[in-house]
């Protein structure tokens, strides 16, 4: 069992550069945070590290041969982790950020961010200022989940998250209520784009950005 550190955060504005400090560097360390996005409530820690994919995936009881989500605090950092190609940046140009996660073929790279017997990452840049501040100060792409045990729903709130992880997780990010509704995933790595899973952004309104 760990000390987990409770801390309040708005959506709407960066941490207190002393607190962005000490998460940065739990963060590059691997220690395990769980969050609020414009979605849902996560967890995640710094993709870069050794032992990241393994805690979240013990944490969440999850099958380690599901990919992991990463996410980035800019259009131009995903970029270093995946491959361009012309429906993504149209996508991401449009839709970034917000509530759609792009998967991709990794650079040379982001092939460090793959899991086990993946061949493509899927990455999002969400649009919560709070929690964008804080991936860019930490200087390193997030792997990420959902925060919830596999096959449960996400945490609606901070007290929930709370109640859920502490004891869990390093730090507990608590920004209220979430939307509570996951992002739009679409495969980008093919001619023609393929929505994975329907969320706040419908097929419709994303074909009419292509």
């Amino acid at each position: 069992m760990v000390k987990t550190k409770i801390i309040r955060i708005q959506k709407e504005k960066r941490l207190p550069r002393r607190t962005e400090d000490e998460l940065s560097l739990a963060v590059r360390d691997g220690k395990l945070v769980c969050f609020p996005t414009d979605t849902v409530y996560g967890v995640g820690t710094s993709g870069l590290h050794p032992e990241a994919f393994r805690r979240i995936y013990e944490l969440k009881d999850r099958d380690s041969r599901k990919p992991l989500p990463i996410l980035v605090h800019s259009v131009a950092s995903a970029w270093r982790w995946v491959e361009r190609a012309r429906a993504a940046e149209a996508l991401a140009g449009r839709f970034w950020p917000g509530a759609l996660t792009l998967v991709l073929r990794p650079t040379p790279e982001g092939r460090r961010l793959l899991t086990a017997g993946s061949k493509a990452l899927a990455v999002r840049m969400p649009a919560h200022a709070g929690l964008l501040g804080l991936i860019e100060a930490s200087g390193v792409p997030w792997a990420s989940s959902s925060a919830n045990a596999s096959g449960s729903d996400p945490v609606p709130d901070g007290d929930a998250a709370a109640v859920a992880f502490s004891g869990r997780v390093d730090y507990i990010l608590d920004g209220g209520p979430s939307p509570g509704e996951a992002s739009t995933v679409v495969d980008a790595t093919g001619p023609e784009v393929r929505v994975l899973r329907q969320g706040p952004l419908s097929r419709t309104i994303l074909e009419g950005s292509l």
